[in-house]
């Protein structure tokens, strides 16, 4: 079935989450590369964070409560962004919405609401929905766009359709070009559409 609504995840998708919050807790990493991120340690940021900074061992919580709402609020863009702009030609601009899983501290919240505010265009400033069950937007025409196997495996599961973005952390690992490997299939969904 062609999708007539699409859902992208935000850390990590349409932002560089990940690197940038390593790069904030004082790890030695480039923010705007993923080649400092093992596929070993997968889901993990505390142990990939343990694993890459030079003197310090996080406990989950430390990690956590390090990072605040400045933070969120400016994560910088990912390479992938204009995926964004993508979707909004294949189903429309009210047919996009921006899915994210914020942890259970108020600031991370508000935090990603500022950077939807101001980040993205005004138009998408209204089109998202906050709350780690995903797979509650899934349905046989809903496309969701996400990093973590997981949440591409239970939309799947619930009966959408997913794509899962290529990252270290994920099966898809070995994904030289995560914008093209994600584009390739888009295009490939949507042809139908086009053609008909």
């Amino acid at each position: 079935m062609i999708p007539t609504r699409i859902f992208l995840d935000l850390d990590d998708v349409l932002n560089r989450f990940t690197m940038s919050a390593l790069r904030h807790v004082g790890c030695p990493v480039d923010e705007y590369r993923y080649t400092d991120f093992k596929p070993e340690w997968g889901w993990d940021i505390v142990q990939a964070a343990n694993a890459l900074h030079p003197r310090r061992r996080f406990e989950d919580w430390e990690f956590w409560q390090s990072i605040g709402r400045g933070f969120w609020a400016n994560v910088p863009q990912s390479n992938e962004f204009s995926l964004l702009f993508l979707c909004e030609q294949f189903v429309g601009t009210e047919n996009v919405c921006i899915l994210s899983s914020p942890t259970l501290d108020p600031d991370c919240l508000a935090g990603k609401l500022e950077w939807i505010q101001e980040t993205m265009p005004s138009r998408f400033h209204r089109q998202f929905l906050f709350g780690p069950r995903k797979h509650f937007c899934a349905r046989p025409d809903a496309l969701l766009i996400d990093d973590r196997d997981k949440n591409v495996e239970d939309f799947r599961a619930h009966g959408g359709q997913a794509i899962l973005m290529p990252r270290p952390w994920n099966s898809l690992h070995w994904a030289n070009d995560p914008y093209m490997y994600v584009t390739r299939i888009l295009r490939r969904l949507f042809r139908r559409k086009v053609a008909a």
